[in-house]
């Protein structure tokens, strides 16, 4: 290959910004729909997609192809051309003023203690496993408002990190002590997170050092690409495995004279199948295409309304979330076993415009959704200038619209709205009394 390709092909992915919104939203589709067909076309070790090809079972035919191009086609002309540069400028100045070193200890130490007093409402109340919870906290009309509330360490962790760089690279010798606080509460976050069982919780410490290093002091693409490699390849296995060995030694493990014999293969498999297997959502995608026989116009969006509410014990009549059902809804589709009345699934974001307007649902909701994530990227990141807040709240942002892109659009953006009501809260009284 000539020289200057290769310098050009470097140069491209020095430049590609891996995690601005549009683009991890176009990775990450890729990733849940794509990635696990084509393990099943190239043959590549994964117990998942033998089960699906010992059925005969095509997880991307056709049709379902045309559905994801159409999608994925539509996004990036809503992300692309869907942009009103004076509303992003004004709206980005509003996060376009610095934090007030008076207040960010103070304020600090608020949203930590009040992190670790659901921590503790969650532990002592049987609410802290993700498989085992206790049914009289979960039921009670405060769980909600709790699990809201989860978000206070990550929020506290963000303040920490981003102070932290920034003191460190205005060569402010307080770096030290503010380094000390933030990979301390690092720390404790992952391990709340990883030995509460749950994927999600250990991952987003992670995520939230990545994207404040990444836009408050030095842009990488290899670092993130390699934090996402430990986290599929490394993480998610080894999470899966605490939480339950028996499957690994059930089914990935073959006994010769009483003794367990562990493969490379098995290994392997294990590794593929607790990662790329776990966020698939191809198999869920072809249930919603092939067994939506009629559209809902709109049935599910309505839900948006009612999850902004406020919390079960001040409306105490309110309906349940869209997402209580979801285990009745896996189970209609045939995405669950029958026997399943544990595990929860939504239809992907995509489904959810399909399961509401068919094919002219994809094509106007995609693009609809690549327009907001721009106006996200634009007003939090690029028109706040990098500011300390923009990249706050834009963490959590791109947190809430990674995941949400497998569940109900509706609870999703419903609680992205009630979280950026807090994060704002907070904004102000960082950068109380300070000026643009």
């Amino acid at each position: 290959m000539p020289t200057f390709l290769i310098e050009k092909i470097r140069k491209g992915i020095r430049n590609f910004d891996i995690l601005e919104l549009g683009n991890s939203v176009v990775l990450y589709y890729i990733l849940i729909y794509g990635m696990l067909p084509l393990m099943m076309f190239s043959h590549l070790p994964s117990k998942k997609a033998s089960y699906f090809l010992s059925y005969g079972i095509r997880l991307l035919d056709a049709r379902i192809f045309f559905y994801l191009l159409i999608g994925i086609l539509f996004f990036i002309l809503g992300y692309k051309f869907f942009y009103f540069k004076r509303l992003n400028e004004k709206i980005g100045k509003v996060f376009n003023k610095q934090w007030n070193p008076q207040k960010i200890f103070w304020v600090f130490i608020i949203v930590f203690l009040g992190s670790l007093l659901i921590k503790a409402i969650r532990v002592f109340g049987g609410g802290y496993f993700h498989l085992n919870k206790n049914p009289a906290l979960t039921n009670s009309a405060f769980y909600s408002l709790i699990g809201f509330l989860d978000w206070l360490g990550p929020i506290a962790l963000s303040i920490a990190f981003i102070y932290y760089f920034y003191l460190f690279r205005t060569n402010d010798s307080r770096y030290k002590i503010w380094r000390f606080i933030a990979w301390g509460i690092f720390i404790f976050e992952f391990v709340y997170g990883f030995f509460s069982g749950s994927r999600f919780i250990a991952i987003i410490p992670i995520i939230v050092y990545l994207i404040i290093k990444h836009y408050i002091y030095k842009p990488s693409f290899w670092r993130v690409v390699f934090a996402f490699i430990l986290i599929f390849f490394f993480l998610m296995p080894v999470q899966d495995f605490y939480e339950n060995p028996k499957s690994f030694l059930d089914s990935y493990t073959t006994k010769v004279d009483h003794q367990i014999k562990i493969t490379p293969l098995a290994i392997s498999q294990y590794t593929v199948d607790t990662s790329v297997g776990r966020v698939d959502q191809s198999w869920i995608l072809k249930q919603v295409f092939e067994k939506t026989d009629k559209f809902l116009y709109g049935k599910t969006f309505k839900e948006f309304l009612t999850s902004l509410g406020p919390p079960r014990f001040i409306w105490k009549n309110k309906p349940l979330s869209i997402n209580a059902f979801g285990n009745e809804f896996g189970r209609e589709l045939g995405i669950l076993a029958p026997t399943d009345f544990k595990t929860s699934v939504g239809p992907t974001m995509l489904g959810d415009w399909y399961i509401n307007f068919g094919i002219w649902g994809i094509v106007f909701g995609m693009f609809l959704m690549g327009g907001i994530f721009r106006l996200f990227y634009e007003i939090l990141i690029r028109e706040s200038g990098h500011s300390s807040s923009g990249i706050m709240i834009y963490s959590f942002v791109w947190i809430e619209v990674i995941r949400g892109m497998e569940n109900w659009i509706a609870p999703v953006y419903a609680g992205l709205v009630k979280l950026f009501i807090i994060l704002i809260i907070i904004h102000f009284f960082l950068t109380w009394k300070t000026k643009s």
